[in-house]
């Protein structure tokens, strides 16, 4: 028999790298949708099979997709100048590929999209996290562009095998995003959103992948969405104290009032504009700080295909310090 053809798009990225390595694992023919410019670090070795193109290469997408048997589409924009460019890489992308998975792999198994939680916004209240029947309620562009991307790829859905992913914070070795946090603890402050407790669930990349993959290959999962996470919640300030722990420091906690974090995304965004560059720090982004439940279940996916996650946050963030200090990030 012949090995299974899997696509994986974003391949370059944090999650896109561990997962196209445990795709390989399993005996799979890995291929990486890249651009020419692409930072090719995390796909170093010869069984990686890159296909060079864009989102909105229709032809590139096509050879990249050819007779594929699984997709799983995780490029998209989570920074960008202008809210039309979260559209058109996150929204305007994830239908092109599809698209072109559907002209060019007839034989397809599944489609995953990799939304996120952001697409689903926060919860109400702690005691009920948001699960995947409740009304959508993004609170930035981001969001919003992910959650125009799922509703479209359901306009499909007669011809198109999905299933949705929305992950939380997703946290693990590579990533660059709560590394931010990291390197600030490390330096002896740990900055926590207002005043209010604040509540996230999180995921390691670990178990993030092996979710998507157990999801993709389960035919209870077709044409469904999941959330991925953790059991539990935890606030910021435990969030902060394992980190600390993780890398020996005692740092000193400062509340940092959102009204000072929205007139400094404005700063950053007024500097980004000049560079002509998108902004990591903007005043979308101090919105969703400022939420207290960014918390969700992940009920279904251990009814639908036994989905677990073997890393509680303590060891979690123990192994990602460790491999932040091996690398010497920090």
């Amino acid at each position: 028999m012949s090995p299974t053809t899997t696509l994986v798009t974003g391949a370059t990225g944090f999650i896109g790298s561990h997962l196209a390595e445990a795709l390989l694992r399993r005996g799979h023919r890995v291929r990486c949708l890249v651009r020419r410019t692409s930072d090719l670090r995390w796909l170093s070795g010869p069984e990686m099979e890159l296909r060079y193109g864009s989102l909105d290469d229709v032809a590139s997408l096509q050879d990249a997709s050819r007779d594929a048997d699984y997709v799983y589409h995780l490029a998209g924009a989570v920074k960008a100048r202008d809210p039309g460019e979260f559209y058109r890489h996150n929204t305007e992308g994830a239908l092109n590929v599809a698209r072109a998975v559907l002209e060019a792999a007839p034989g397809l198994k599944r489609f995953l999209f990799a939304s996120s939680q952001a697409a689903a916004g926060p919860a109400e209240c702690l005691d009920r996290p948001v699960c995947e029947i409740d009304r959508c309620r993004p609170v930035s562009d981001y969001g919003k562009s992910k959650l125009t991307a799922e509703q479209q790829l359901r306009e499909l859905s007669g011809k198109l095998p999905l299933t949705v992913i929305r992950p939380p914070s997703v946290y693990g070795p590579r990533d660059t995003e709560v590394f931010m946090y990291f390197q600030w603890i490390d330096r002896g402050v740990a900055l926590l959103p207002g005043f209010r407790t604040r509540y996230a669930h999180l995921i390691h990349v670990k178990d993030l992948v092996a979710g998507m993959i157990a999801a993709a290959e389960s035919p209870d999962a077709a044409g469904k969405t999941y959330f991925l996470a953790e059991d539990r919640a935890y606030s910021w300030q435990e969030i902060s104290a394992l980190i600390a722990r993780a890398l020996g420091r005692r740092p000193l906690r400062v509340h940092l009032p959102l009204f000072l974090a929205h007139f400094s995304a404005i700063l950053a965004e007024a500097g980004a504009y000049v560079a002509k560059k998108p902004s990591t720090f903007t005043r979308q982004k101090v919105q969703e700080m400022s939420q207290s439940y960014w918390t969700v279940s992940a009920e279904a996916a251990r009814r639908d295909f036994g989905f677990r996650c073997e890393y509680d946050l303590a060891r979690g963030i123990a192994e990602t310090a460790k491999w932040y200090k091996g690398t010497e990030w920090l």
